[in-house]
């Protein structure tokens, strides 16, 4: 009697499983994952994010990603991550059908829209909540659609920044070997560096040699300017100025001009309490010039508007 109660709970254990695992399997069938179509970075021309009542554009012109409607330069690095993260988007799992929206982020008044255009082709379009815990996947919806999906990546990180977040930072920006002249005005104070040939060295050398002087003939150490053209290579500022401001910045203590193929001007102005408010030719907005750039370049204007 104990060995057919024994086969009798067997059988019920091997019965309730196979049950389980017919229901799960059937679960698991009861959706079919969205395939997104694929897009090529490329091709992209345009990025829209629209949230909390805002839109912000990138759109591609020539080799730069301009923030609209300010007209901004965005940062070329932040842009081609989001092009490498649309690209790879893929939706990796169901959250949820039961319309309960607002813990994902996804009610009407959280919610963002993305928009992905190749000219005025839409190429994809996701509605995007908050990011899940593990920050390695987002809640996402799709156009049409009322469930809620898991996307990898941080979508929020990339798309939902202040469009201040999304400027590029770069300011002024110079190949050095290109510059062979340098002109420098410091309160009335003005000197001029040029690049010239050297006569010294073996006639049969490949390289040519150059040496600076100033435009009275005296010369100055190759290895300082050197320097100086380095740090002057690409600038960042600490941070951009309302463009108002610009129209008052008329009278700069230092003027620097490099040329070489072309002309670029860098001015500094008066020193505001701790700020240091700067224009360049190669943006359309005032910014502030960060402390340890001004003391690098005080410290060349020092010997090179020397008698």
């Amino acid at each position: 009697m104990k060995i057919k109660k024994e086969y009798l709970l067997l059988a019920l254990l091997i019965v309730s499983s196979i049950g389980y695992l017919v229901f799960q399997k059937t679960d698991r069938l009861h959706y079919t994952l969205p395939v997104l179509s694929p897009v090529k970075a490329e091709e992209i021309t345009s990025i829209e994010v629209t949230h909390a009542g805002k839109t912000t554009v990138l759109t591609k012109k020539g080799s730069d990603w301009i923030i609209s409607p300010q007209n901004w330069r965005a940062d070329g690095t932040k842009v081609s991550e989001m092009l490498d993260t649309i690209s790879n988007l893929a939706v990796t799992d169901l959250v949820s059908e039961s319309g309960d929206y607002e813990r994902y982020q996804l009610d009407e008044k959280d919610r963002a829209v993305l928009k992905v255009f190749a000219g005025k082709n839409l190429l994809r379009e996701l509605i995007v909540g908050k990011a899940a815990p593990t920050f390695n996947h987002t809640y996402v919806m799709l156009p049409g659609e009322k469930g809620v999906y898991l996307a990898g990546g941080d979508l929020p990180r990339l798309f939902l920044v202040p469009q201040s977040e999304l400027r590029d930072m770069v300011v002024f920006t110079v190949t050095p070997t290109d510059i062979t002249r340098i002109e420098i005005e410091r309160k009335g104070k003005r000197s001029v560096l040029v690049k010239t040939e050297s006569t010294e060295g073996k006639a049969d050398d490949k390289t040519k040699l150059f040496v600076w002087k100033k435009d009275n003939g005296a010369a100055i150490d190759k290895a300082e300017v050197d320097t100086f053209l380095a740090g002057l290579s690409k600038v960042y500022c600490g941070e951009y100025l309302d463009d108002a401001a610009k129209g008052q910045m008329t009278s700069p203590d230092i003027t620097i001009i490099m040329k070489g193929a072309g002309e670029n001007r860098l001015s500094i102005f008066p020193k505001q309490g701790d700020k240091l408010p700067a224009l360049s030719s190669q943006s359309d907005s005032p910014f502030l010039l960060p402390d340890y750039k001004y003391e690098e370049i005080e410290k060349f204007l020092n010997k090179a508007l020397e008698n």
